[in-house]
């Protein structure tokens, strides 16, 4: 019998998870540039001076204030998650961490995310306030499958912790003499009667580590963390150190574009079997090429706010559209740099027009 999913009091649009009420400055108008989901913090303060605080390799901590968590139980999680995203699910160790997408059946990203095996279920952490579309679209792939789906995004909260210090500090708070920073691992410690979940994960920082916890610690382990010296910085930092580093998101440069148009080819896995969207992945592979690809973007001044989807659109000198604009960042040195997915045939250096300023084509990270 199809189980389905167990309430955790999670909200049905993007997580606002109580938690973190305490921790946060007075709500923010939005700055109006793409590349942060909404309900997300932009910055605490100048964004700038944060992001060139985290790019610097200074110590810092990022709320997730819109990640999503899911935990699957029952006898198929294994078989039913690896048939549902595009990375391999089966080939996973416990405490391994491994990031994939959630594919529509046009190969087009629906969500970034990544899964976390442990020895009795499989974690799931979701960017960009995309856990509820990820509990519908699984609800519905549920057949005779035993699993159960948990959302948990109001019990847990996540962050960033980054920097050497900042890690260190955290290692000392939960009484281990180090943590993983390498990608892809994973690891688990009690702290105050109750499991933190930590994980390394590429973000274009020299070093970092998304912290998952239970919403009850949250305050006094971010406290701790503060007491130590990371300064709390927004989510604008996290978007400059992805651009700088020409890191895609499945959310930003993901939106319409193919994951291998999209710089998102390491969530694939192309040998793996089944799964929605793989058709499509299968016939770009064969191909071996695509029309489009990521690109980061050189502004001359500061791009204008959006004001609507077109203005997304990346248009080259005869105003035609090649391409489509997915995050905008102020950099250390004060440029303002965008990611992109435009037409390959576009060279570095070409001039092409996207809100409402002029840019050019910087490079092609990868």
């Amino acid at each position: 019998m199809a189980q389905q999913t167990r309430p955790s009091g999670a909200s049905t649009g993007a997580v606002a998870n109580a938690a973190w009420a305490p921790l946060l400055p007075p709500v923010q108008a939005p700055d109006g540039l793409p590349g942060l989901a909404p309900g997300a913090l932009g910055a605490f303060d100048d964004p700038a001076v944060e992001s060139a605080a985290a790019l610097a390799g200074e110590d810092v901590l990022v709320p997730l204030v819109t990640r999503g968590a899911l935990r699957l139980t029952g006898a198929d999680r294994i078989d039913f998650l690896h048939a549902q995203i595009s990375h391999d699910v089966r080939s996973l160790r416990v405490l391994q961490a491994r990031q994939a997408l959630r594919l529509d059946h046009r190969g087009r990203p629906l969500a970034d995310l990544v899964v976390v095996r442990r020895d009795d279920d499989l974690y799931l952490a979701i960017d960009d306030a995309r856990g509820p579309l990820l509990v519908r679209e699984f609800e519905a792939h549920i057949v005779f499958d035993q699993v159960v789906i948990e959302d948990l995004s109001e019990r847990l909260a996540s962050f960033v912790v980054a920097g050497e210090r900042a890690i260190a500090a955290l290692a000392a708070a939960l009484g281990v003499g180090a943590l993983p920073t390498a990608s892809g691992e994973a690891t688990q410690h009690p702290w105050r009667g109750a499991d933190v979940l930590i994980h390394a994960r590429a973000r274009g920082l020299a070093a970092s580590l998304d912290v998952h916890v239970l919403s009850a610690q949250l305050e006094p382990l971010w406290q701790a963390l503060s007491a130590a010296g990371a300064r709390p910085v927004g989510e604008r930092a996290l978007a400059a150190a992805r651009v700088a580093a020409g890191l895609a998101a499945a959310a930003a440069e993901g939106e319409g574009a193919l994951p291998q148009e999209a710089g998102l080819e390491d969530r694939i896995s192309y040998r793996k079997g089944c799964y929605l969207g793989q058709e499509i992945m299968a016939r770009v592979e064969a191909r071996g090429k695509v029309r489009r690809s990521l690109a980061r973007l050189a502004f001359e001044e500061r791009p204008h706010p959006l004001t609507d989807d077109a203005s997304l659109e990346v248009r080259d000198a005869q105003g035609r559209t090649v391409g489509r604009v997915g995050t905008v960042a102020r950099l250390p040195d004060r440029r303002w740099a965008a990611l992109a997915v435009v037409r390959s045939d576009l060279q570095g250096g070409a001039g092409v027009g996207t809100l409402g300023v002029s840019a050019v084509i910087e490079g092609r990270p990868g």
